[in-house]
């Protein structure tokens, strides 16, 4: 009878305190427990510390783009760097964005209505090494490897050895981080190296790998001949070098202004330089105003200057349609799936930047991530727009066979001309030196930031 009396005191007692706990409080409660989750579990933008703030990151990286979002009637004027240095500092900054968006593949491709992104995602990764011939014990470079999703795919799916080399240091710690909780069969046909495709590591010697592949990063070099020319260095006579890259379709107008602002925010937004065509006509850019240089010139030109014979060229998009699969614009439009529409979508961008602002305001994700989350929203919309239009793709795929003659030492040759136009940024030091007019950027962005 004691134990029951106290049962119904004890009992009225959490009764009484229950009913002075309002519903905003219980709300407040679940959404302080729903944030402690958040900040512990899931990878959003902004959360991994970089080695240096956002802030300061995208001060850097617009003071390489000069008018940034705006076309005003003028290309970025020429890096010495072939971009490499603004490349490791947008990665740097975008990375935990892209996985976040696009999980570990960054890359855009057609979508099946029927499969979800990630199936669309790894079909094509599937198509395009198979096109390259890709076989099981085969030795293959993925240059520019992102954090390495498409990579480790690959080495699953084929049974090939691949060395993934990105100049992005947080993207390598992502990749180890990620391929530690992966099946020992992945883990031991992997490897990852930090690296400038300008410059490759030395670990990678001359005429030792059957094949090399650039996945959307050839796109970020200004000439593309470059990072071509050190994939012709390490794969072996008669090997495969092949590239999925951005690239300006022929119903591109360079004298159309719309076309131009379109252009410019992919290049902004995405970390590019100089999307042209694969086969450009020197008149187009005379009837434009612009200047041909080595930037501007037609992809094809980049890949004979290589040292490169192309097999054959194509827009897998295109291919993709005809097989009856979406555009690859379809997931930044609308999605196909409930993650895409949540994440890479028109509206899932939308809510990450909603997201990302809160997160920002209370202090889990840093300053600056709004901003970032911004300048990839112009990228995904006028790369988006430029789908529709049907005057870009982001899948341009490219089969080139290294000569079954290449001789090592002439080709060297052939390197050292190309580099010789080239500061190979690792080896300068990306972060040891000052931009012209950084400073004055810096101050003008803080300024900016504050409004």
């Amino acid at each position: 009878a004691t134990y029951g009396v106290f049962f119904v005191d004890e009992t009225r007692t959490l009764a009484i305190a229950m009913e002075k706990i309002t519903t905003g409080k219980i709300m407040m409660m679940g959404g302080v427990g729903l944030l402690a989750y958040y900040a512990q579990f899931v990878a959003f933008p902004g959360k991994y510390k970089k080695d240096a703030s956002s802030e300061d990151i995208l001060a850097r990286y617009d003071a390489y783009y000069g008018n940034a979002t705006e076309w005003r009637g003028q290309l970025p004027k020429h890096d010495k760097n072939n971009n490499a240095a603004a490349t490791e500092r947008y990665f740097t900054l975008i990375t935990d964005f892209f996985e976040y968006g696009w999980g570990d593949a960054f890359h855009m491709a057609p979508l099946n209505p029927a499969w979800s992104f990630e199936r669309s995602m790894a079909y094509w990764e599937q198509n395009f090494v198979s096109t390259m011939g890709v076989k099981r014990g085969m030795k293959v470079a993925d240059l520019g490897m992102g954090i390495g999703g498409p990579m480790r795919r690959v080495a699953a799916f084929t049974g090939a050895y691949m060395t993934g080399v990105t100049i992005c240091q947080h993207q390598i710690d992502r990749a180890h981080a990620i391929t530690k909780k992966l099946p020992k069969y992945v883990q031991d046909r992997v490897e990852y190296l930090r690296g400038d495709y300008n410059d490759l590591p030395e670990q990678m010697k001359p005429s030792t790998y059957d094949m090399a592949y650039f996945m959307e990063s050839l796109s970020h070099s200004e000439d593309r001949a470059s990072p071509l020319a050190q994939a012709v260095k390490i794969v072996k006579p008669g090997g495969i070098v092949a590239g999925w890259q951005w690239m300006l379709k022929p119903d591109f107008d360079y004298t159309n202004p719309a076309h131009l602002e379109l252009k410019r925010g992919m290049e902004y937004g995405g970390g590019l330089r100089n999307l042209n065509k694969m086969y450009s006509d020197p008149e187009e850019f005379k009837r434009a105003g612009l200047v041909v240089t080595e930037g501007t010139m037609s992809r094809s030109e980049e890949y004979a200057r290589a040292g490169l014979e192309v097999l054959e060229t194509y827009d897998m998009g295109d291919d993709a349609i005809e097989r009856g699969h979406l555009g690859w614009w379809v997931s930044l439009t609308t999605g196909v799936d409930i993650p895409s529409r949540l994440t890479s979508s028109h509206f899932g961008r939308k809510l990450t930047m909603v997201t990302v602002k809160f997160l920002e305001l209370i202090g889990l994700a840093e300053k600056g991530t709004l901003r970032t989350a911004m300048m990839l929203e112009h990228c995904g919309y006028s790369a988006a727009i430029s789908g529709e239009l049907n005057i870009f793709t982001p899948c341009w795929v490219t089969i080139a066979r290294v000569p079954e003659n290449k001789d090592d030492a002439k080709h060297q040759k052939r390197i050292e001309g190309i580099q010789s136009k080239i500061v190979l940024a690792l080896k300068e030091g990306i972060r040891q030196h000052t931009l012209p007019g950084e400073a004055e950027h810096s101050v003008r962005f803080a300024s900016e930031a504050k409004k």
